[in-house]
């Protein structure tokens, strides 16, 4: 066996497992995918991974391997581009004849979500659809050269109107002139491709595995251009850990000042950021040419690539209080016996899982999140051969500490990447003088207010059992906190922002700023429209400062916002920072907050949308869910992925309407009826009572036509 179908055995052996990786690598930049849609990109990059034997070209200098991990990644580019295509608009025109006989020409724009809709001539969106295969000099240099025989079997293989469909493709026919030629729908055109695609019929171009040696196809060969000074590139968590293990990344220079190390919860975060796949920092690696030697110095993202390189040799379990601990990954389904389960065209189905990663080393997660974890990709600042200036130099660059004012209210106590970030906050238009929602000045900039109103709101928000002195505070969010913490405060300044008006823009002000701030952090977990918080904040300055309610403090366990600002019996002010007083208030508040809203424990309690939909719906049954979910998931790639109907909250209610219509298999009624729903109504906390609602629209709705 030659060496090109060893690496072709190589990528598809193991369930796929080699190109499976890359693929997941390249996915994980898009993200937004589902579980169907891992199936469909896995089918075109692995018969693009089978074609590539026909138009490699070994001239070109690069080895077949090579060549193949390229076709990989242009593949699930192809495969995103061409679903991006439905997420535009088109232009329609269309010539109206108005009332004198003028023709006007009037234009449309139209979402291309769907595949039927309209672009003009009569041809919808979906007709403009490429094919899976790639119609370009490969295909065409196989239809000149002719088909090998695995491709023959392969084209053999597939019934008369698919093998069609592929035969014109590699003769170079477009989408549309092989529907009109065969007289096929858009859709009668997707289901043969489908099984052209399935694994029932492409696995005839793969043959028996053979086993080729790890390190022979692993060997990462670095060709950098020494003239280069600078690239941007990235390397995977299991790459940067070998390499720090064998020292050919060093995290010692003598030059590199030492940070502190990071403790559990920070640690934790990181990992979880990673599990989540959300962006990282680049970490800074400077080359230094010695004797003809390559040395990669580490000089900025030692403690992220330490911590990576630790938890991935089970030095440390994930802390309790890890924030987001809830990971949902994906996985093959099996069934009570153990074995795979595959769909009607051959392929493994797949399915999601959640796994609470509290308290669990890196061998204690499951297979599938330890290699999310080692294929995760660093970006790196990649600075080629330096001298031993220039290593100095960069040292200096990327850890110089900025001077602050020690009196400025602790500050200096802050990590300088945190620092950074409040830095960021504080210009945002939230919190300048000329803003009309809020009431900051100019000197509260200068003096440092806005900074530690930020960090004051950050702690009640995420850690209020630490509030303390500013200073301190800002030491334990040097230690404790990640950058999840400011960029989610980002996104709640920015809701803010498009809300606030003159209303409430005394009450932001630098005494109780950080408790409003804290408390939308807690109202935005509930779902509902943040123009539903000023309300409240409207009504508590008017009319609810004296409403009492079971809060303790002092010894007084029933108080009401004045009481607990003003001591009933000096009549002065308490101090306003004090940990009890603070965690005191944000519990009035937020009492007070629910009652306005009209929100009780039962509103708040948390509800398996799985058992939801059996409890609510009749005869559904544990063999339903998985179908349920597939025409979930289809509905809400028509709705706005924001939309409350699709919320972490309202999931439940969102899923029992879904398993309803597909128990009386009216799935298409509705989609119709969805979107009206989303616009005439509001979203209801309560899951029972939101379902309740839902059910009699939707039901009227069948009956009718009425608009829901």
């Amino acid at each position: 066996m030659n060496q090109i179908e060893e690496t072709i055995n190589w990528f598809f052996a193991n369930d796929s497992k080699e190109m499976k990786k890359i693929c997941n690598k390249e996915m994980m930049k898009f993200g937004g995918l589902s579980e169907m849609d891992y199936d469909d990109f896995y089918s075109r990059v692995g018969l693009d991974v089978s074609l590539a034997r026909e138009s490699f070209d070994p001239t070109r200098g690069k080895t077949f391997k090579e060549y193949v991990c390229g076709v990989i990644k242009l593949s699930v580019w192809k495969e995103m581009k061409h679903r991006n295509c439905g997420k535009r608009q088109v232009i329609v025109e269309k010539e109206i004849t108005d009332s004198k006989g003028n023709i006007i020409i009037e234009k449309e724009y139209i979402p291309t979500a769907s595949l039927d809709a309209p672009i003009g001539d009569g041809k919808m969106i979906g007709d403009t659809i490429q094919s899976g295969f790639d119609i370009d000099n490969t295909l065409s240099e196989t239809t000149n050269c002719g088909y090998s025989d695995k491709m023959e079997t392969f084209l053999e293989s597939l019934p008369e109107t698919p093998r069609k469909i592929a035969e014109m493709i590699m003769s170079g026919y477009s989408v549309e002139d092989i529907k009109e030629n065969l007289g096929l729908t858009d859709r009668e055109y997707r289901d043969y491709w489908k099984i052209i695609c399935s694994y029932e019929k492409k696995r005839v171009l793969y043959e028996e595995n053979n086993n080729v040696e790890d390190d022979e196809m692993n060997t990462t060969i670095l060709t950098e251009d020494v003239a280069e000074s600078y690239k941007n590139t990235s390397y995977s968590i299991d790459s940067i850990s070998k390499q720090l293990q064998k020292k050919r990344i060093r995290d010692d220079h003598i030059l590199q000042r030492h940070s502190g190390q990071w403790k559990g919860f920070a640690k934790s975060e990181l990992i979880s950021d990673i599990l989540r796949g959300k962006s990282l920092t680049q970490i800074i690696i400077s080359e230094e040419i010695k004797n003809g030697l390559r040395m990669q110095w580490l000089i900025d993202g030692k403690q992220r690539c330490t911590t990576l390189d630790d938890f991935l040799h089970d030095g440390f379990p994930i802390s309790k209080n890890v924030k987001n601990y809830n990971i949902r990954y994906q996985t093959t389904k099996v069934d009570e016996d153990g074995f795979e389960v595959l769909n009607e065209d051959g392929f493994t189905e797949m399915e999601f899982k959640e796994f609470d990663i509290r308290n669990k080393k890196f061998s204690q997660l499951p297979e599938e999140l330890q290699e999310i974890f080692k294929d995760r990709q660093i970006p790196v600042l990649y600075n080629m051969n330096c001298t031993k200036k220039d290593i100095a130099d960069d040292i200096a660059r990327f850890n110089r500490s900025r001077p602050m004012n020690v009196a400025q209210n602790g500050w200096l106590g802050l990590e300088e990447s945190f620092a950074e970030l409040v830095g960021n906050i504080s210009k945002m238009q939230f919190f300048q003088k000329d803003f009309n929602g809020t009431a900051y000045t100019l000197a509260n900039h200068t003096s440092g207010a806005i900074r530690r109103i930020i960090v004051e709101a950050i702690m009640v928000s995420d850690f209020i059992e630490e509030f303390k002195e500013f200073d301190k505070m800002c030491e334990f969010l040097s230690e404790e906190a990640s950058d999840s913490n400011f960029t989610e405060f980002y996104s709640l300044i920015e809701r803010l922002t498009v809300i606030c008006d003159e209303r409430v823009s005394k009450m932001f002000n630098t005494t109780d700023s950080f408790l409003w701030l804290g408390l939308f952090s807690k109202f935005t977990e509930l779902g509902l429209d943040d123009k539903k918080f000023i309300d409240f904040m409207v009504e508590f300055e008017t009319n609810m400062k004296d409403i009492k309610v079971d809060v303790s403090y002092d010894g007084v366990n029933k108080n009401s916002f004045n009481t607990l600002c003003i001591n009933p019996k000096t009549k002065k002010s308490r101090a306003t920072k004090d940990k009890n007083m603070v965690i005191a208030k944000m519990t009035l508040l937020e009492n007070l907050m629910m009652k306005y809203l009209h929100i009780n424990e039962e509103d708040l309690e948390e509800v398996d949308y799985k058992e939801f939909v059996k409890t609510n719906v009749e005869d559904i049954i544990d063999e339903d869910i998985d179908d349920i979910q597939v025409v979930a998931n289809d509905i809400s790639e028509e709705l706005d992925e924001d939309s409350w109907m699709l919320s972490e909250q309202n999931y439940p209610s969102y899923f029992a309407i879904v398993g309803l219509a597909f128990r009386k298999e009216v799935e298409d009624k509705l989609k119709e009826w969805i979107k009206i729903y989303i616009k005439n109504n509001q979203f209801i906390l309560n899951q029972q009572k939101a379902f309740l609602h839902m059910k009699k629209s939707f039901e009227n709705y069948l009956q009718k036509g009425a608009v829901a």
